[in-house]
């Protein structure tokens, strides 16, 4: 229902934004499968450190979808909203006493874990290089993150979970080479590291993706893709005790236009 409401409202406003002193509007949408690597987490002052292995997250794939709008403003500058759900569930039987945020999760009892990790995401990139062949942009993101971990008893007799909402900043790149086919590579990331510089807090984000399009029209306004992310990071966070570091793995495929100019070329009511 989201990505309808999304859409609707972009073909909405589309023929206004052809007038508009905007250069390019790209909408884009991608979807596809995602694995999980790596998942380790701890939560509570007593809490059990646990893996993915632990409660069935490597066991499976699982569906992903991402959707974003990018506003070319002149030849120089770019602004990017994007909104990146992931929200996995599984089913376990522990083989160890499981500590949840003072909680006690006893060996061979059935679990319920979720996993909830949504992204809003704003970007700002600045373009190096408008070659006809090579772009390169950099810049900076800021992502609000709506975090929620829960674990419950199959029996309905044990529940805790963690929440958090909060800010991450990036820094930003992307790279691009069109060869002389039209057909593109592209190198996209978004990258963060604390170092243990920041309070009491060490943690990490990055965000890597490689992209080959295809143009599906002469124009190059409308373009199919095929792309691999990893997605990863985490915090140690002593003074609230949660610890949390995670890997993900993304095969996607996807599609972008370009909506100034496809309502700028569309032909005329008779």
């Amino acid at each position: 229902m989201r990505r309808l409401l999304l859409i609707s409202s972009l073909l909405l406003a589309a023929p206004a934004l052809a007038d508009s002193p905007l250069r390019a509007l790209i909408a884009e949408a991608e979807t596809g499968p995602a694995a999980i690597f790596q998942n380790d987490g701890r939560y509570g002052p007593t809490g059990t450190e646990y893996s993915a292995q632990d409660l069935n997250q490597t066991a499976t794939l699982y569906r992903t979808w991402r959707v974003a709008v990018e506003a070319r403003l002149g030849a120089r500058h770019g602004l990017i909203l994007l909104y990146a759900p992931f929200d996995v569930s599984t089913r376990a039987t522990l083989t160890r006493d499981l500590d949840f945020r003072g909680t006690l999760f006893p060996s061979g009892s059935v679990v319920d874990h979720r996993y909830l990790f949504d992204g809003y995401r704003a970007s700002y990139l600045f373009r190096l290089l408008d070659g006809e062949r090579f772009q390169w942009d950099v810049g900076a993101s800021v992502q609000i993150r709506n975090a929620l971990v829960g674990l419950s008893g199959a029996d309905g007799t044990r529940h805790a979970q963690e929440s958090d909402i909060g800010v991450v900043g990036a820094f930003k790149t992307r790279l691009r080479y069109t060869l002389p086919s039209r057909v593109w590579a592209g190198l996209e990331a978004d990258a963060l590291s604390t170092f243990g510089l920041v309070g009491n807090t060490t943690g990490g984000i990055y965000d890597l993706a490689l992209t080959l399009g295809l143009p599906l029209d002469t124009r190059g306004e409308v373009n199919a893709y095929a792309r691999l992310r990893w997605l990863g990071g985490g915090a140690d966070v002593a003074r609230r005790d949660i610890y949390n570091w995670a890997n993900f793995g993304f095969a996607l495929v996807g599609v972008q236009a370009d909506l100034v100019s496809l309502f700028a070329h569309r032909p005329a009511n008779p």
